[in-house]
């Protein structure tokens, strides 16, 4: 398949099932499809977004959402913070609007976090350690000073192999907030409480947060709906 524009169909006209369905938002649209390539066998996801926008002191009248995830991405890349590969991004105004689309490499042999830990795929041993390469992995953007926004466990991915490796996805409200305490207290109180949900007992959270405190020098954070920072393991 070429994926070059002019050297046949381009990002903008391939076409898969979709993985996520079209969702509609302020008069826009946004989904993402998956997309094989019949030759190589090479799977990618492409989201598409019409008119989904978001605004800024730089971009008063708004600008594809997806814009600010390609920047993000590619922010990732700069600090080391493991991401699904970016492989193009483009946009345009047409009939109706704003029109993005934004293409990343599949995560093969990946499952989210959220997924594993409902279906009970590892051991003890091995869901604590899956939890230390999660901390070691998002504490550079959180010491760059920016965070991601939306740290759920179901936008974390593992590939759980001879050696352990995650991947974070969903880039799109990621941003800089300057100190990295607050980067650090925002996301990590989502991710805290969605973890005790699915199940993850304090020992293994306070473990988690207790390397994440040795990786950044990060202490007395306030992570809000928790009720004192935990304490360490």
């Amino acid at each position: 398949m070429e994926m070059a524009p002019g050297a046949g169909p381009s990002w903008w006209d391939v076409r898969g099932e979709w993985a996520e369905p079209p969702n509609e938002r302020r008069n826009g649209t946004s989904g993402v499809q998956r997309v094989v390539d019949p030759q190589s066998g090479a799977t990618y996801f492409v989201k598409r977004q019409v008119n989904h926008l978001y605004r800024s002191l730089r971009h008063p009248s708004g600008r594809p959402t997806l814009l600010r995830e390609w920047r993000n991405l590619q922010r990732c890349a700069k600090l080391g913070v493991p991401t699904a590969v970016p492989l193009f991004f483009d946009m345009r105004v047409g009939a109706a609007g704003w029109e993005a689309v934004l293409v990343t490499q599949a995560l093969e042999g990946y499952a989210s976090l959220e997924q594993g830990l409902r279906e009970g795929r590892w051991s003890a041993p091995r869901r604590q350690q899956i939890l230390l390469k999660v901390a070691e992995a998002i504490a550079p953007l959180h010491l760059a000073g920016r965070k991601h926004g939306h740290l759920y466990p179901k936008e974390i991915f593992v590939r759980d192999g001879a050696s352990v490796a995650v991947a974070f996805l969903d880039w799109e409200v990621a941003r800089w907030v300057g100190l990295p305490r607050w980067a650090a207290q925002s996301d990590l109180a989502r991710l805290w409480r969605s973890l005790a949900e699915l199940g993850v007992g304090d020992d293994d959270r306070r473990a988690f947060f207790s390397h994440y405190r040795s990786l950044t020098g990060l202490s007395n954070l306030r992570l809000r709906g928790v009720a004192a920072e935990p304490a360490a393991a």
